[in-house]
């Protein structure tokens, strides 16, 4: 199978409570039709990564822009609670790790994609992305040095 070309990672939120986690997600997308869970990565409440979809496998989190990218849920909603310090922590972990893999990549929330009519990744969560981008540099930085 030929690698895709991966330029993008768009972070969602589950929506749902921090407990539910990646079982209970795929379950919900299959119900909806999908094949499979539609993220590539899932961050449970402690801060676990766990497997979605194969990284090669386009995903089905934002439609009209899965081709290039990559989807990562952190488990909890973000619209009403902020995400907890060791999921922001892995999640950054998680995305210098993808960096490392394909390059630098565009971190977008799900409603940064034009045609999405969503709140997702929620208020709280999307107001850390800048943060998050901003360590990213500055680990890569770091790293170059």
């Amino acid at each position: 199978m030929d690698k895709r070309k991966i330029i993008k990672v768009y972070i969602h939120h589950s929506a749902l409570s921090p407990d539910v986690g990646l079982e209970a997600i795929r379950e919900l997308h299959i119900q909806r039709g999908f094949d499979d869970i539609g993220y590539h990565f899932v961050i449970e409440k402690n801060g676990e990564i766990r497997k979605g979809r194969d990284i090669n496998t386009q995903g089905a989190h934002v439609k009209g822009d899965n081709a290039e990218s990559i989807g990562i849920c952190v488990c909890g909603n973000f619209e009403e609670t902020c995400p907890n310090k060791i999921q922001i922590k892995t999640l950054i972990t998680l995305l210098n790790k993808l960096f490392r893999k394909f390059g630098e990549l565009q971190i977008l929330g799900h409603k940064d994609f034009s045609l999405a009519d969503t709140l997702c990744p929620g208020k709280y969560l999307y107001e850390s992305l800048p943060d998050i981008r901003k360590k990213l540099r500055i680990q890569k930085q770091t790293k170059d040095d």
